[in-house]
C-alpha cells in the first residue's frame, strides 16, 4: 500500500497543472459562457489545465496577443482567415458561432443598405471587425468610397440622438438595449444579402499548436464540452456570469436574451459545436479578396486544426467511446461473427449471445430475404415485433418502394464470400416514417449453401446524415435563395469548362441582372427585395433542365450554365422562359404587388471562342449591359463587333 501511495504521489507531481491563458475578444458576457462553464465545472481541471480568462475590450488585438505569447488561445471571428492570408501564423480550432451576430441597426425609416449610403453616417468599429458589413454594402452595388463611415464609442446614444443613421452591433446585445429604451429600429443582417460568415472562432498560434498539440486538443475538447453544458443549462450559466463575471453590470434578463439569441447562431441542435467547413472558409476568403484586402489566395491546409495530428491516445479513445459506442459494438459483433465463421459450422448457439444482446438493431435472414431472427433493438428502432416479421421478406416492409431496385444484386453478393458488406440506405418504420441506416452484413457459415444465412446489424444515422446535408447546403448554397452560391458556381463552371475543352463541346453562360430591383428595395425595404429574390429563384429553378445550373452570384445577379450541342440548337426557348418568369408579378401582400424584369447576356464557349472562364464571364457581362441599353427585358449574345461598336457609340 505504501508503495502504491508513493507511486500515486509521484505521478501527481508529473501531472502538475499547466497554466493556460485565453484572450477573449470582448468584455465578459454570455458570448463566452462555454469557457466559464468549462472552468467552473472542472472540465479544464480534469485535463490538468489551470485556465485564466483575459477580458477583452476595443483596445485589445486578440491575434496580436496570441502571437506575442501574452495568451495561448484567443477568440476571433471570420477575419481570422484574413490574418492567415496576410501571413500571420494562426490555426483555427473551431467555429463556436455557425453564423455571425454582426448586424447593422438603423432608424426605423431605413430599410436597406442603399438608404444608409444615400442619407447618412454609419458608425462602425473600424479595422476588419465589421468587414462583412462593408462586404454586404459592396454586394448591393454601393461604392464604399462614397459611404460615410465614422467610429465612436457612444454608439447607441448617437443613434438615438440622430448623430448617426446606423450602428454596428451584435444581434444578441444592442437590440435588447434599444428595446429597453423604447427606440424603434430596423435590423439589416448580412445573411439576408448572401453573406453568411462565421462568428466567434477559437484559435491559437501555429507555434503553440505544433509544440503543444496534445494540450491544444485537450483544451479544445474541454471547451466544446463547456459550451454544450452552457447551452443545456442556460439559467445556471447566467447565474455564474452574474456572480463571477458581470463586469458590464448586465441584468439577468439581458443575459438570458443574449443566451437565447446566441444559441440560435451556434445551432447546437443541428450542428456539432466547433464544426468548421473548409468550403465556407474559402468562400469567406473570396469575399476578402473581392474587397481588395489580399491579392491572391494561399493554400489553406495549415489554417485548419487536424483531429489526428500526434493524437493523444488516451483522449482519443475516451472521445471515440463516448461518440461512437453503437458503431463500435456493431463492428465488434460482426467481426467476431466473421471470425467464428471461419472455424465453426452452423450451430444454434453460434450467434445467440452476440445477436440477442446487441446494442444495435439486428436481423438474421436467408435467401429470398426471409427473416429468421429479429432482436429487441430492431423492434425498438423499426417498430415491428418479432412475431410480426418472422418468416416474411424484409423487402416487403423494411425497404421503401423507390429503393428496392438497388437491392437485389447488392444483397445477393453477400452470399458470395465471407467478407463484411456495409451499406447505407433508407428504411421504413412501422409508423410509416423514413430513416437512414448504416447496415453491417456478413454471411453465417453453414454446412450447405442452401441453408446459409446472413446477420445484418443496423445503426440509425438519420441525424448524422441530415447534419452532413445541411452543412453541405450551407457551404455550397446561398442562404437566402438556396440556389448555388458564387463559390459553388465557380467550381461548376470550371468543371463544365474542363469537360467541354477536353471533349470539344459547347456550353453557354448567361449572366442575368434584375431590372428595377434596387428601386423596389429602396422604396419597400429589404424584406420586399428578399421576397422577390426568393420567388424568382424558385421560378428559375423550376424552368431549367436537370443538367443545367443556375446560381445567385450577387445581390440581384444570377448566372446560368446550360449545355448545348451546336449554336443552331434552339436555346432561345429556355432564355425566353427565364425572361417570362422574371417579369411575373410578385405579391408582397394584398395591397402591394411588385414587378421586375431581367436583362440577360450570353456567351458561348466553343472552338471558335476558346477562352478561359474569366473571359467568358466578362463577355456575358458585357452582353448583359448591352441588353440594358436596348431597353431591358431582353437578351443579347456576345459578339465582339457588336460590343465594340456599342462602346464606341457611347
Amino acid at each position: 500500500m505504501r508503495v502504491i501511495l508513493i507511486v500515486l504521489i509521484f505521478f501527481s507531481i508529473l501531472q502538475a497543472q499547466k497554466d493556460i491563458k485565453v484572450q477573449l475578444r470582448w468584455k465578459h458576457q454570455f458570448q463566452f459562457a462555454g469557457y466559464y462553464m468549462a472552468l467552473h465545472k472542472g472540465f479544464y481541471e480534469d485535463i490538468n489545465l489551470k485556465v485564466k480568462l483575459l477580458e477583452g475590450d476595443e483596445n485589445i488585438d486578440v491575434v496580436k496577443a496570441v502571437l506575442s505569447k501574452k495568451a495561448d488561445f484567443g477568440i476571433s471571428n471570420s477575419s481570422l482567415i484574413l490574418d492567415y492570408m496576410k501571413g500571420l501564423d494562426v490555426v483555427t480550432l473551431g467555429a463556436i458561432f455557425q453564423h455571425s451576430p454582426n448586424i447593422l441597426l438603423t432608424k426605423k425609416e431605413f430599410q436597406s443598405p442603399v438608404d444608409l449610403v444615400r442619407d447618412g453616417k454609419i458608425a462602425l468599429m473600424g479595422g476588419y471587425q465589421d468587414i462583412e458589413l462593408k462586404a454586404m454594402l459592396k454586394k448591393e452595388g454601393i461604392d464604399l468610397s462614397k459611404a460615410k463611415f465614422v467610429t465612436n464609442k457612444n454608439y447607441i446614444e448617437n443613434l438615438i440622438e440622430g448623430k448617426v443613421e446606423a450602428i454596428n452591433g451584435y444581434i444578441s446585445n444592442e437590440p435588447f438595449v434599444l428595446k429597453q429604451k423604447g427606440f424603434d429600429f430596423s435590423v439589416i443582417e448580412p445573411r439576408h444579402y448572401g453573406l453568411d460568415f462565421y462568428g466567434d472562432t477559437l484559435f491559437t498560434s501555429k507555434l503553440f499548436y505544433n509544440n503543444n498539440y496534445e494540450t491544444v486538443s485537450a483544451f479544445r475538447s474541454a471547451t466544446l464540452k463547456g459550451w454544450e453544458y452552457a447551452l443545456e443549462n442556460i439559467e445556471e450559466s447566467v447565474d455564474v456570469i452574474l456572480k463571477y463575471y458581470n463586469t458590464q453590470n448586465k441584468s439577468k434578463e439581458a443575459l438570458l436574451y443574449e443566451a437565447n439569441t446566441l444559441s440560435k447562431l451556434i445551432n447546437y441542435d443541428l450542428v456539432e459545436i466547433g464544426h468548421i467547413n473548409r468550403g465556407r472558409w474559402e468562400n469567406i476568403a473570396l469575399v476578402y479578396k473581392d474587397l481588395g484586402l489580399v491579392q491572391n489566395l494561399p493554400e489553406f491546409d495549415d489554417f485548419f486544426y487536424l483531429e489526428n495530428k500526434k493524437v493523444n491516445l488516451t483522449w482519443f479513445y475516451i472521445y471515440f467511446f463516448i461518440s461512437s459506442i453503437s458503431i463500435l459494438i456493431a463492428l465488434t459483433i460482426v467481426y467476431y461473427i466473421y471470425k467464428i465463421n471461419k472455424k465453426l459450422v452452423k450451430s444454434e448457439k453460434r450467434h445467440k449471445i452476440l445477436f440477442k444482446n446487441s446494442a444495435s438493431a439486428g436481423l438474421v435472414w436467408k435467401k429470398n430475404y426471409i427473416i429468421t431472427e429479429w432482436n429487441e433493438q430492431a423492434t425498438k428502432l423499426f417498430g415491428w415485433s418479432a412475431n410480426e416479421v418472422l418468416g416474411k421478406s424484409f423487402l416487403d416492409f423494411l425497404i421503401p418502394q423507390d429503393e428496392k431496385f438497388k437491392f437485389d444484386d447488392r444483397l445477393k453478393s453477400i452470399f458470395d464470400d465471407n467478407k463484411l458488406h456495409i451499406f447505407i440506405n433508407k428504411n421504413c418504420k412501422k409508423d410509416k416514417s423514413i430513416i437512414i441506416c448504416e447496415w453491417y452484413n456478413t454471411k453465417l457459415q453453414s454446412t450447405t449453401d442452401n441453408s446459409s444465412e446472413v446477420v445484418s446489424l443496423a445503426i440509425d444515422i438519420t441525424k448524422r446524415f441530415e447534419e452532413e446535408q445541411t452543412l453541405k447546403l450551407q457551404a455550397n448554397n446561398d442562404f437566402l435563395t438556396k440556389l448555388p452560391n458564387r463559390l459553388f458556381f465557380e467550381n461548376i463552371l470550371q468543371k463544365v469548362y474542363s469537360y467541354s475543352k477536353r471533349n470539344f463541346c459547347m456550353f453557354g453562360l448567361a449572366i442575368i441582372d434584375l431590372d428595377g430591383f434596387k428601386a423596389i428595395n429602396d422604396i419597400y425595404g429589404h424584406y420586399a427585395g428578399d421576397t422577390i429574390l426568393q420567388q424568382i429563384s424558385l421560378r428559375f429553378q423550376d424552368c431549367i433542365r436537370a443538367e443545367d445550373t443556375i446560381a445567385r452570384i450577387g445581390g440581384d445577379e444570377f448566372a446560368f450554365i446550360f449545355h448545348i450541342g451546336t449554336i443552331k440548337e434552339p436555346y432561345e426557348k429556355i432564355i425566353d422562359r427565364l425572361l417570362q418568369e422574371a417579369e411575373k408579378i410578385v405579391v408582397l401582400d394584398e395591397n402591394i404587388k411588385l414587378k421586375v424584369s431581367a436583362s440577360i447576356g450570353i456567351s458561348f464557349y466553343s472552338k471558335d471562342n476558346d477562352v478561359d472562364t474569366k473571359t467568358l464571364q466578362k463577355q456575358a457581362d458585357e452582353a448583359m449591359y448591352l441588353s440594358k441599353t436596348k431597353g431591358k427585358n431582353c437578351f443579347t449574345v456576345f459578339d465582339n463587333s457588336i460590343i465594340r461598336s456599342n462602346i464606341f457609340e457611347e
